[in-house]
């Protein structure tokens, strides 16, 4: 994508002038970074020309600006409008938004106080999260991975991928792992603390730098990416959070990874009360948070297969992480 084109974009929004950066790589969506004439930091952000992505996009900034507006450190819109780009190739669109400083951190790299920096500041959004009034409708986000668990038993019970399965990884996912999450979330369905979730606080999406005044040594500077924004029980965007974080930390035990996530960062650090629910469901009794986790590893694992080659996977560290996790346990086994 060129300059030019970036040059236009602001100027639709009456920007001229300035220095516009190459894009910043590692992300889903072409980020540019500008500085504009009057020094003003701002970045231009081109979605991937996904289903729907015009409505979750504007959904997406307007639960940033509400969260930015009392004072949390969510990117916010410089304009709320969204620019429609046609080409030949389809239709794209782009928004600009204010920059905010800091920098994401290899995964190999969280110590405590990141994990701790994490929670803290999710705490920190669900709070305030609860006085936002939005005039657009979020999705639910139980219907949302109900409809993803439907799609992984449609995929893990068909007879092809499970003989690749088996051949290929010396992998099988049981039917009652998949039965167990379905019945799951439909208890979930009856929790309540239900408001607006980010669902995808993750690496990538976080700013760190170190910190000024504080019992930290970061603090986070800024939270992107809320596209993926929904409407739910509390506990599905810690889960989320969590789960990635079981296999983002590699030199952190899953003991420790949740000491400084749940009780250090989000319960002691931050202002949301940290509530782990449990239901009872017949004869069992259910673990929201660990029946989650569990979810969300088995999706990305489901992810993983989907879109590598099978032959590739053992080179994929993550993936060599997210399979043993799921192993340990006992929602994918061991088939050879």
């Amino acid at each position: 994508m060129s300059r030019p084109l970036i040059s236009r974009i602001l100027s639709k929004y009456g920007v001229a002038g300035g220095t516009i950066s190459a894009p910043q790589s590692g992300y889903r969506n072409q980020i540019y970074r500008v500085q504009t004439a009057n020094d003003e930091e701002l970045c231009v952000i081109l979605y991937k020309n996904e289903p729907h992505i015009a409505r979750q996009v504007l959904i997406a900034n307007e639960l940033a600006d509400g969260l930015a507006a009392v004072g949390f450190p969510a990117r916010r819109t410089f304009d709320e409008r969204l620019t429609l780009l046609k080409s030949a190739t389809g239709t794209r669109y782009a928004g600009i938004y204010h920059y905010l400083p800091g920098q994401t951190i290899p995964w190999e790299a969280y110590t405590q106080d990141h994990i701790k920096a994490l929670g803290k500041t999710m705490s920190d959004m669900h709070h305030l999260a609860t006085g936002l009034h939005l005039t657009r409708r979020l999705d639910d986000v139980v219907e949302i991975q109900k409809s993803i668990v439907g799609k992984m038993q449609q995929y893990f019970l068909d007879r092809d991928v499970h003989r690749a399965m088996h051949d290929k990884l010396g992998l099988a996912v049981p039917e009652s792992s998949l039965t167990s999450l379905a019945t799951g979330l439909a208890a979930a369905d009856l929790l309540g603390d239900r408001q607006a979730l980010h669902m995808d606080f993750v690496r990538g999406n976080v700013l760190f730098r170190e910190a000024a005044d504080d019992d930290l040594s970061v603090a986070v500077t800024g939270v992107l990416d809320f596209e993926k924004c929904a409407y739910g029980p509390v506990i599905f965007d810690i889960a989320r959070t969590l789960a990635f974080l079981l296999i983002d930390c590699k030199y952190k035990t899953p003991r420790q990874v949740r000491k400084y996530f749940l009780r250090s960062g989000y319960g002691k650090r931050g202002t949301n009360r940290l509530s782990l629910p449990r239901i009872n469901q017949g004869s069992q009794d259910i673990d929201v948070l660990e029946l989650l986790v569990d979810h969300f590893l088995l999706h990305d694992f489901y992810k993983f297969l989907r879109h590598n080659p099978y032959e590739s996977l053992a080179k994929n560290e993550h993936f060599g992480r997210t399979r043993e996790l799921l192993i340990e346990r006992k929602i994918i086994e061991l088939d050879r």
